[in-house]
């Protein structure tokens, strides 16, 4: 029997008995622990004699091995003590702990968190979407924000993807002539100079939505060179492009500078600014040779190789796609060479599309090095990452793709430099 009268007015006194303390601090450790838990049912903590017929009453059923969270809580309710059973235990002299109260609310505002990222993305035209999304889940990039940060944080990652194709030309609107800086972009889109930096979570969500709309050839790219396979260079003064032997037209600050480093066999770094602000030309048909390592620059000093070379330096910055662009519009021959594993074939692959032609890095000349090695004794390192297509010579897929044998540029150097005539 229920009781009416308690201290607490509309709590009845029966349901104060110290006889049923065990089953409300047991109950308070479970929602404590679990929130609002899907399984609705716990062990029936210890309950002595006299107060069986009282918990009974709240169940509206005989007390069995099993307490149903559900049917206490309706009792709970029926009887007016609160509106849920969390309230109920509050009344009863078991409030919860406040870090569970923490946590409660640190769950909710995650997963609020978690479906606002979901149906956010679910509205986006690219497939990818929801790929993407899941790697920001797993990352922890969305972490800590709650429903409008995971917005914000969308906003400006949808921004950033219609800029990208503005650059590239992929959204119906003219591609720019060059690549737009990260800091620049950064501070007219998003309200601070370093929005996009690396270590900060925009920067790190940019840089996972950029490998989608790359290339597939460019999606192992990271930091800088992920950036400016995407047109958005991160400054225009570091990483420049290694010269040799260049003898522009015209007399630019920059063609005279790299006309008296050519008459003087004298490698030259060129920026991408200089590049944007004094554009090359070369006479037409003029051979250069663009490669992979800066070895092969220092290779082709000492040999006095009559032809111009480019370096990449391993993939390509903003500078090197702009100046290798620059000659291949004043009608230059270009060649490439570079490393026989899956990131140089991958840079071979690139080059090709920006106007290079591969130049001794055929299946053939693959197959002839590996024989060689063989020959000798030399235990080559293998790649475990696949290749990438390669049209120039689909056998050199297969070839690399069976053997996954690496060939280094520089041990192959007699093979490529003596020979290259553009």
């Amino acid at each position: 029997m229920i009781e009416p009268e308690a201290a607490d007015a509309g709590v009845p006194a029966s349901l104060r008995d110290p006889g049923l303390d065990a089953v409300w601090r047991a109950v308070r450790q479970r929602l404590d622990r679990d929130g609002d838990v899907t399984v609705r049912s716990m062990a029936m903590p210890p309950v002595e004699s006299r107060c069986s017929p009282t918990l009974a009453a709240v169940l509206d059923r005989l007390v069995t091995k099993r307490l149903d969270l559900e049917a206490l809580e309706a009792g709970l309710l029926r009887l007016g003590v609160a509106a849920d059973l969390d309230a109920a235990l509050t009344r009863l002299g078991h409030p919860p702990d406040q870090a569970a109260v923490r946590r409660r609310e640190m769950r909710a505002r995650s997963r609020r968190a978690r479906q606002a990222l979901e149906d956010g993305v679910a509205g986006w035209p690219e497939s990818w979407a929801s790929e993407w999304a899941g790697e920001l889940r797993r990352a922890g990039l969305v972490s800590g924000l709650d429903a409008d940060g995971v917005g914000a944080l969308l906003d400006s990652i949808r921004r950033l993807v219609e800029l990208v194709r503005d650059i590239s030309g992929e959204s119906g609107a003219v591609a720019v002539d060059h690549a737009c800086l990260r800091t620049e972009l950064a501070a007219q889109f998003f309200g601070s100079a370093h929005a996009l930096d690396a270590g900060t979570r925009l920067g790190a969500a940019a840089e996972r939505a950029l490998r989608y709309t790359v290339d597939a050839s460019q999606r192992g790219l990271e930091g800088r060179a992920l950036w400016e396979a995407a047109g958005i260079s991160t400054d225009s003064v570091s990483a420049p492009a290694l010269t040799w032997g260049l003898r522009p037209l015209g007399l630019s600050p920059l063609a005279r500078m790299l006309g008296a480093a050519a008459e003087g066999r004298l490698p030259l770094h060129v920026s991408l600014r200089s590049l944007h602000e004094h554009r090359l030309e070369v006479a037409r048909g003029t051979a250069v040779l663009v490669v992979e390592n800066p070895s092969v620059v220092e290779a082709a000093t000492a040999s006095q190789s009559p032809f111009g070379l480019v370096c990449t330096n391993g993939n390509p910055s903003a500078a090197v796609a702009e100046l290798v662009s620059q000659l291949v519009s004043s009608g230059a021959r270009l060649g490439y060479h570079g490393d026989f594993d899956a990131a140089g074939i991958a840079i071979c692959r690139r080059m090709t599309e920006r106007g290079c032609r591969p130049w001794r890095m055929g299946a053939s000349d693959y197959v002839r090095v590996l024989e060689r090695a063989e020959a000798a004794g030399v235990q080559l390192l293998r790649d475990g990452k696949p290749c990438v297509p390669t049209p120039w010579d689909p056998r050199l897929e297969s070839e690399f793709g069976c053997r996954r044998l690496i060939v280094h540029e520089e041990s192959v150097i007699d093979d490529f430099l003596p020979t290259f005539a553009g």
